[in-house]
């Protein structure tokens, strides 16, 4: 048999045989072939989807992490002011209470130097009387000898008026 012989049987099966290796191949290797590049396309257009997402949630991020940088500066703010208030409010307070603390020391020392005073005058008249009583008792002993102060004393014990 000659190569170039047309024998229909033999090219009827070649061209089967030839069929089925092509519906084969696109059965088990061109459809999958087709997906796993399909698959890789989609990958392709979702990471650059991804990616604009990510870039997009960076941007918002970081205003977002600007707003909270300057709502935390502000909230700072206010609480230094509260806090510059409150201890404005505990100094008076403290100051208030030291005061009154003086005054009720003052008042306390006042009366005490009064209490002090009189009983300093008390003692001063008892030691002024003492002394008194001693002059006057030296006076009468030095003069006792006289009729005078003889009559005056027993005026005096009679209850009769001395003074004349």
């Amino acid at each position: 048999m000659n190569l170039l012989d047309f024998y229909i049987p033999e090219w009827f099966f070649v061209a089967l045989n030839l069929l089925i290796l092509i519906l084969a191949l696109k059965k088990f290797l061109w459809k999958p072939i087709n997906r796993i590049l399909d698959d890789r396309q989609d990958l392709v257009i979702k990471t650059g989807m991804d990616a604009e997402e990510a870039s997009r949630l960076r941007v918002e991020m970081e205003q977002l992490r600007e707003q909270m940088d300057t709502d935390m500066e502000q909230r700072t703010l206010e609480l230094m002011k509260e806090a510059r208030g409150h201890a404005g409010r505990e100094y008076d307070r403290i100051v208030a209470d030291a005061e009154k603390k003086a005054e009720l020391i003052l008042s306390a020392a006042k009366v005490k130097a009064q209490q002090e005073q009189e009983r300093m005058a008390v003692e001063l008249r008892r030691q002024i009387a003492a002394v008194a009583v001693e002059a006057a008792g030296l006076v009468i002993r030095s003069n006792m000898d006289s009729d005078h102060n003889n009559r005056l004393v027993e005026d005096f014990l009679a209850g009769k008026d001395v003074s004349a």
